[in-house]
């Protein structure tokens, strides 16, 4: 009997310890894999205004009536912050998950934020704008906003600098994501894409 319980014993040990080398080398592979991968920046797509394009003299009205300045005012002043545009619909399951993270980092990164849509029914808007609890926000529903810049897929972001310059764009669906646009600005480069290409990181041509 007490050489059964030893075989059994032995046996026990040594699929422990199997299992301990394969933990090992599969964190070894994750590893691996994961200092391969490139950070993945917004999907920034060639529709609507090119990047460094001034954007001046737009004042659209927001959901209550209240003009908001986009951009440069053409008069040469510069804004006292960025703004992130966040373009979201109510219907949109990625914008609501996505709204509480642009407000964190807006607030962090000291940017001004504001929403906008392209149209649908005012009362649907303004429940929305109630249940993501958006009211210290510019809401901006204009068909005229979304197509200056071209917002085919939501969920959409722009951000312009202080000048009213355009400095990045694309389709967002993280914070990673929309981090990667101010770290575009900031940085002078594109994208993370056109940082790691002009770097030697990534094999492609720089746009």
């Amino acid at each position: 009997m007490s050489n059964a319980l030893a075989a059994t014993l032995i046996l026990l040990t040594l699929v422990v310890l199997a299992l301990i080398f394969a933990v090992i080398a599969l964190a070894r592979q994750i590893g691996i894999l994961h200092t391969r991968l490139a950070p993945a920046g917004a999907l920034m797509t060639t529709a609507g205004p090119k990047l460094g394009e001034k954007i001046t003299n737009m004042s659209i009205p927001d959901i209550h009536g209240k003009p908001v300045a986009i951009g440069a005012s053409g008069n040469g002043i510069k804004a006292a912050k960025a703004q992130l545009l966040l373009f979201v619909s109510p219907s949109c399951p990625i914008c609501k998950e996505l709204v509480p993270t642009a407000k964190s980092m807006a607030l962090s990164d000291n940017v001004d934020l504001i929403f906008g849509s392209d149209g649908g029914q005012a009362e649907s808007h303004l429940q929305y704008i109630e249940k993501m609890k958006l009211q210290d926000y510019p809401y901006i529903v204009s068909l005229e906003l979304g197509m200056r810049f071209e917002v085919g897929k939501l969920p959409y972001a722009v951000l312009i600098d202080e000048s009213g310059a355009l400095r990045s764009k694309g389709l967002v669906n993280s914070r990673e994501h929309l981090e990667s646009l101010v770290t575009a600005m900031q940085s002078g480069y594109e994208s993370i894409q056109d940082y790691l290409v002009k770097k030697g990181h990534l094999e492609g041509s720089a746009s």
